[in-house]
Order: structure tokens, then C-alpha cells, then sequence
């Protein structure tokens, strides 16, 4: 409330206090390291644009990456390569130790790295003029809701948002506590329901017969899906509240997807964004011939692999993913020679069924390494699914828990093959009253009733 109450001009100063307090709640010292991207890329970007000479942009280009990357390596990577250095060099000198950190990760560093150093790049291209207001630059790179988790933001789509010409509206507010509960039921009840099982089967997997564990492996799919977004609907709602409009960052069911292509441009949409703006496009994209583009997809994929973690877990999930959609290149043209030979509308209808469950599978397969804690735990998990010798669940989680979060999927994904592509905000208001009003009931009841009692962190706090 004491948001709208401040005049325009100074609700920056709110916003911006309370997103640094927010964020030093978890660890106050970390907040210098946001400090640090926040000041080197806001004078970067001013000497980028005011200096003619390209060669020194490239020099204050490279003094926001350096220190950007630098900060991202040494609290997230450098105890991961030191321990592939170790690894190498002790199969010479079995004395050899290297240096380890053990630093705490600090929460969202992934997130409002890629957001700081967008913004950098963009104003070296000439694609964004310089802010040189410290104060609202700071509250872009620090914007409490999509602070610790996204979605990461263009300086283009938020900046200019933050000189506040709007005032207090009932119907946005609306909109934005409907996105809030509409998150709080995903996680709550949902996520956190399926992550009941999904633990139990991954932590114990020799108690399981291969079909319980590839049942842990989809629904672990699904609660990723249902964390990830409820966070973002969360964080959109707040911002909406406040008459910021953040990115969407998932299409409704984008765990059904007949090409991997057609995946990646509904999940995560704007860390794919991102690195497709500044990985993949500069690396030539796919100008540089066929085998430059698949080499070329692989390698961002990686990217995107040990951005979410550092451990080989997460580059193999990732290189996994750039492999499908290499192949899916590879394949392209062959399928349309056969849809061409075989034109009609039962032949389109099961081959897109056999791509939505070959995709799903395939990703499925993928999340053995994003879920085992390590390369040598992925592989017996992954053997075990071929175990068909014992079928039960593990005693220690309920059949009620199980079917409850099954069954919550299933009418979820009915609802929203109802909304098609409406936002969640949209469709309810469209709703007749009465209907609107039990919506929120039947929402707030589950929540109440059905929430998981343990505690469960966002999935993508880790990242």
C-alpha cells in the first residue's frame, strides 16, 4: 500500500529498498555482490555510449563481462573445475590438491547476472540507450519479484516501466492476486505433492521396479513444470500488482510438445531468449552452414545445461537436449518428404501423437541426469527402469499423496486445454461471477487442505 500512497517519483526508492532487503534476508553479504554487476554495468554502459572509438567499447565491453562472468565463476563454477583439475592431475601426482572455496551459492546470481550483462551488451549493439538514473538501473537489476528466479527481463521491456506513470487500478490489482493464488495452488499443492513421490523414488531407487521409477522420472517433469511456473506466476502477479508487466516465461501445457524446437520456445522462454541473443547468434547461429548449426545448438544447449548447475549432471541434460534438436534438424526434411507422400488427416493425427509421446519420453529420459545428485547415481536410477522383477511404492509415501498430485495434473491440464492460450488472470476474469467465485473457493480450499505440510524450496532457487 505505501507503494501507491508515494508519489511517482519516489516510488523508486521504495522499490529499491525493499528488494535489497528482501535479498540480504537470505544472506546480507551477498548483497554486495549484486553491488558490484549493478555499478560496473551502469558505468560501463555510459562509456560504452558516449566513447566513439569501438576499440574502447570493447574495452569497457569486456570490463562488464569479465566482472559479470568472474563473479558468476568464482561463487558457482570455481569448486566444480577446481575438482576436475584435481581429478586430471592426481592420475600424474596423487599429492596434488587443488584449491576449493566452499562458498554458499548465492541465490539467484544466475538470474540477475544474465539480466545485467544483457543490458550491457545490448547498449554496446546499439540496440539500448544508457540509463542514467542509478537508482531505477539498480531496481532493474534488482527487482524483488523476479530477483532470485526470473524471468530474466530485457533492458527494452522493464527499464522504461520503472518511471512509474500509473497509479492505482482495482481491476490490475485483481489480476495480479489471481496469478498469486492461482502460483501458491501450483506449488503448494501440486509440486510439492508430486516431489513427495518423486524424492522417495530417487532417493531409494533400488526399492523400485523400472515402471515406479519412470513414473518418478514423468512426474518429476511435471513438478519442475508446476514449481518453475507457479514461481513465475507468483512474480508476475506481484509486479502486475504494481502495474509492472514482467515476460512470460511458459505457454499453458508446455510439457505437451510434438518437437523439441516447439519446447524450448515455451519453456524458459527467456533464458532461451537470452541465449539465443547472446550465445547462439553470435556464434553464427545457423549462417555458418549445416554442420556449424548443429554444432552450434549442441554447444548452447550446454550452455544451458551448466547454467542451471554446477556438476556434469546438468551439461549432460543439456548437451542431451542439444542432441535432440540436432537430430530433429537432421530429420526435418525426410519428414516432410513422408508427409507429402502420405497427406491426410489420419496419417498427420498419429504421427503427431507418436512425436508427443516419443518428445516427452525422450525428455523424460533427459531428467535422469537434471534430477540424480551425480553422473554415478544417474546410471543405476536409469538401468533400474528396466527392472520389472518387483512393482510396489515405497512405504514411506502414501497412495493418497500419489493420487491426489495425479489426479490434480489431470484436471489442471483439462483446464487449461479449456483456456487454450488465455493467461490464467484472463480466463478467470472472463468466468460469469458465480463461476469466478467458486473457482476461488474450490483454490483457497486446496490450498488449505490439501498444501503439503514439509516446507519445499522453489526447484530454481538452486540455480
Amino acid at each position: 500500500m505505501g507503494y501507491f500512497l508515494l508519489k511517482a517519483r519516489f516510488r523508486w526508492i521504495w522499490l529499491l529498498v525493499g528488494s535489497y532487503v528482501f535479498y540480504m534476508y537470505w544472506n546480507p553479504w551477498y548483497i554486495f555482490l549484486i553491488l558490484a554487476s549493478t555499478i560496473v554495468d551502469y558505468v560501463a554502459a555510459i562509456q560504452i555510449h558516449k566513447t566513439p572509438q569501438k576499440q574502447k567499447q570493447k574495452v569497457w565491453l569486456a570490463f562488464s563481462i569479465f566482472t559479470n562472468l568472474g563473479l558468476l565463476f568464482t561463487f558457482k563454477y570455481f569448486d566444480f573445475f577446481s575438482h576436475q583439475l584435481q581429478y586430471l592431475v592426481q592420475h600424474f601426482d596423487p599429492h596434488f590438491q587443488s584449491v576449493f572455496l566452499d562458498v554458499i551459492l548465492p541465490i539467484g546470481i544466475s538470474f540477475y547476472t544474465f539480466q545485467s550483462l544483457g543490458y550491457t551488451i545490448d547498449v554496446y549493439r546499439g540496440n539500448q540507450v544508457p540509463e542514467r538514473h542509478f537508482g531505477r538501473f539498480a531496481l532493474y537489476v534488482n527487482f524483488f519479484p523476479q530477483l532470485v528466479a526470473g524471468p530474466i527481463e530485457q533492458a527494452k521491456d522493464l527499464l522504461p516501466q520503472f518511471h512509474f506513470t500509473y497509479n492505482w487500478d482495482y481491476q490490475r490489482v485483481v489480476e495480479g492476486l489471481r496469478l498469486i493464488l492461482w502460483g501458491f495452488f501450483k506449488k503448494l499443492v501440486i509440486a510439492d505433492r508430486l516431489g513427495l513421490f518423486v524424492g522417495a523414488v530417487f532417493d531409494h531407487p533400488g526399492m523400485h521396479s523400472g515402471p515406479v521409477v519412470w513414473l518418478a522420472s514423468v512426474l518429476f517433469f511435471l513438478q519442475v513444470y508446476y514449481d518453475f511456473s507457479a514461481y513465475q506466476d507468483i512474480a508476475v502477479g506481484i509486479a502486475r500488482i504494481m502495474g509492472i508487466h514482467l515476460s512470460p516465461n511458459f505457454v499453458n501445457r508446455a510439457y505437451i510438445f510434438r518437437s523439441f524446437s516447439q519446447f524450448w520456445r515455451g519453456w524458459h522462454m527467456t533464458l532461451t531468449r537470452w541465449v539465443r541473443d547472446y550465445v547462439y547468434i553470435p556464434l553464427g547461429g545457423s549462417r555458418k552452414g549445416p554442420r556449424r548449426t548443429l554444432i552450434n545448438i549442441i554447444l548452447i544447449m550446454g550452455v544451458i545445461g551448466l547454467w542451471h548447475g554446477a556438476d556434469w549432471t546438468y551439461i549432460i541434460w543439456g548437451v542431451m537436449n542439444g542432441i535432440f534438436l540436432a537430430g530433429e534438424r537432421i530429420l526435418r526434411r525426410p519428414i516432410e518428404r513422408l508427409e507429402s507422400t502420405y497427406s491426410n488427416r489420419l496419417f498427420s493425427r498419429i504421427k503427431n501423437l507418436f512425436a508427443v509421446i516419443l518428445c516427452f519420453n525422450l525428455y523424460c529420459l533427459s531428467m535422469f541426469a537434471f534430477r540424480a545428485p551425480s553422473i554415478s547415481d544417474s546410471i543405476p536410477l536409469l538401468l533400474q527402469t528396466f527392472d520389472f522383477s518387483h512393482i510396489y511404492l515405497n512405504p514411506g509415501i502414501g497412495a493418497f499423496d500419489l493420487y491426489v498430485g495425479i489426479a490434480l495434473v489431470i484436471l489442471v491440464d483439462g483446464l487449461y486445454i479449456v483456456m487454450r492460450d488465455q493467461p490464467i488472470h484472463v480466463f478467470i476474469g472472463n468466468l460469469p461471477s458465480v463461476v469466478r467465485w467458486l473457482f476461488y473457493f474450490i483454490t483457497l480450499t486446496g490450498i488449505l487442505y490439501l498444501a503439503v505440510p514439509e516446507q519445499m524450496q522453489f526447484i530454481y532457487f538452486e540455480f
